[in-house]
């Protein structure tokens, strides 16, 4: 029930923050802000469950509350799929394939950075 319960407080959170910087942010072509937010997310993601249950007293209800809460209700794969679906409706193809390809790639960059940044700060983890 603590595991709900902090998911649903951190939820909150993470949606809140996306909505903030989609409002804050007004592109013509706002489907960017959706790189910009996974690939962020997907750092974080990797970061705050590699990094803070070894280095800090945190509660498994808490990591989970960060992970699944925070950053999964901050990031959106179904936003990703919608929007992509969008630009392959209106015909951009080129579009279409940055989008994907950046947000793909530079998503799984962001991840192994978090990790190895996390490893960096916490290195006795892994002797």
């Amino acid at each position: 029930m603590k595991k709900v319960l902090a998911i649903i407080i951190f939820a909150m959170i993470g949606g809140g923050l996306r909505e903030w910087l989609n409002l804050l942010v007004s592109w013509p072509q706002h489907f960017w802000i959706t790189v910009i937010i996974n690939i962020t997310g997907a750092f974080l993601l990797s970061f705050v469950t590699t990094l803070l249950p070894g280095r800090l007293p945190i509660s498994e209800p808490i990591v989970t509350g960060m992970s699944v809460g925070l950053i999964g209700s901050f990031t959106t794969f179904s936003t990703f799929t919608f929007e992509t679906l969008q630009l392959m409706q209106q015909g951009h193809s080129v579009l279409v394939l940055a989008y994907v390809g950046t947000s793909l790639g530079l998503g799984l960059l962001a991840g192994l950075a978090g990790n190895a940044l996390s490893i960096h700060w916490h290195p006795e983890d892994n002797n």
